[in-house]
């Protein structure tokens, strides 16, 4: 029994090594990893030896079931960065995440977080803040960076020597572009980018969204803001996936797309269908794999002359078609198909009525592809009132 609780009383955590340490902070965030260093003359220093710091206030915040947002709240936490960032030994950063939507931050603090991170070899950069840097972000001459997200009011002033030469992955969300300029720096200086998603990006400063990479493989553009009069312009011999969610702009350019195995449009209704997407439909006719929303289809279906898929395989069409006697959508729908020969798979998501689906079996028949294997409806259950 002696024995016993005398081996009680030992520390065997703190036995433990350094690399096993570090292992167990990981799992908490980083604000709680700091507080360790309280424990023990053991753990005054370990957090320091964290290869990913991830500051979220909001998150934070809502955890202690905090509200309101005091001076003294926001400075306590630009401490915790600065002890992690500024004041510590850390040799390499793998990952540096802020999340803040608060603008009680300086820029230059905030800027001078960054250079710290650079500096020490970061490779992801995940950033969220509602800081508004008076200067260009430190980061564009970063050797080391594979990975860079940025989110909420960032501007983007791409400097003339913009060199990222590992990086591989960039996602905007709701950033904003300075020039034309900014927008073609940004490629240009990314030699092996090989992911793209913007989201919500302001384009209205730029006349020319000019997407041009020859190592790009996939490529998201989601609902952009004052895009009606921007050109998009792509050109990516090499991108595999594009995923296209958003209106009509003023005009596009498709060009070596020959690389395409999977493409999903998904074109936001239009008050008007004279706005054109020929061109969208033209550059993407090679593709084996193609998602269309119901005002993508209808848009499609306008195309004069209707452009040729003679690769496509896979057809889904998760719309909500309201298919009536005589309607034009249905002969046209019977033309696509029958346009389509090497087509083995065709998917619709449909409205449960009995009479959408005959039209749609209807059009099937009609068109008769030629190597058509499957045909899959999934019915949507709807209420009575909602189907027409």
């Amino acid at each position: 029994m002696a024995e016993q609780v005398k081996m009680e009383g030992i520390d065997r955590i703190s036995d433990l090594h350094d690399s096993i340490l570090i292992h167990i902070l990981s799992f908490l965030s980083t604000k709680e990893a700091i507080k360790t260093s309280v424990l023990s003359t053991r753990w005054r220093y370990l957090f320091d030896l964290l290869p990913n710091i991830d500051f979220d206030l909001e998150e934070d915040l809502c955890r202690k079931n905090i509200k309101s947002y005091s001076t003294d709240v926001i400075e306590n936490y630009m401490c915790s960065v600065d002890k992690m960032l500024l004041f510590c030994n850390t040799t390499n950063v793998n990952k540096f995440g802020f999340k803040c939507w608060i603008r009680m931050i300086g820029s230059d603090r905030f800027n001078g977080w960054i250079s710290a991170a650079v500096d020490r070899g970061v490779k992801h950069l995940d950033l969220s803040t509602s800081v508004l840097p008076s200067s260009t972000l430190p980061i564009f001459t970063c050797k080391t960076l594979v990975s860079l997200k940025l989110g909420k009011y960032f501007v983007l002033n791409v400097p003339k020597d913009v060199h990222l030469p590992n990086l591989k992955t960039l996602h905007l969300h709701s950033v904003g572009f300075l020039n034309d300029d900014s927008v073609k720096g940004l490629f240009s200086g990314c030699p092996h980018l090989e992911d793209m998603v913007t989201r919500k990006c302001d384009l209205g400063k730029i006349r020319n969204f000019h997407i041009s990479h020859h190592l790009l493989k996939t490529l998201t553009i989601r609902y952009s803001y004052n895009s009606f009069q921007c050109w998009l312009w792509i050109n990516a011999p090499n991108l595999t996936s594009l995923e296209y969610y958003d209106r009509l702009v003023a005009g596009y350019s498709m060009e070596n797309l020959q690389s395409l195995t999977k493409a999903v449009i998904n074109i936001s209704a239009c008050k008007t269908f004279r706005a054109d997407a020929t061109t969208i439909f033209k550059g993407i006719c090679d593709v084996p794999s193609l998602v269309l929303s119901d005002t993508s289809l209808e848009l499609l279906l306008r195309c004069e002359p209707l452009p040729v898929f003679a690769n496509l395989i896979r057809l889904d069409l998760p719309c909500h078609l309201r298919f009536r006697y005589s309607n034009p959508l249905q002969k046209g729908l019977e033309t696509l198909l029958s346009s389509l020969p090497a087509l083995e798979k065709l998917e619709f998501y449909q409205f449960s009525a009995l009479f959408q689906r005959k039209c749609l079996l209807v059009c099937c028949i009609n068109s008769r592809p030629s190597k058509l294997q499957t045909l899959q409806m999934k019915s949507i259950v709807l209420e009575r009132s909602s189907i027409s």
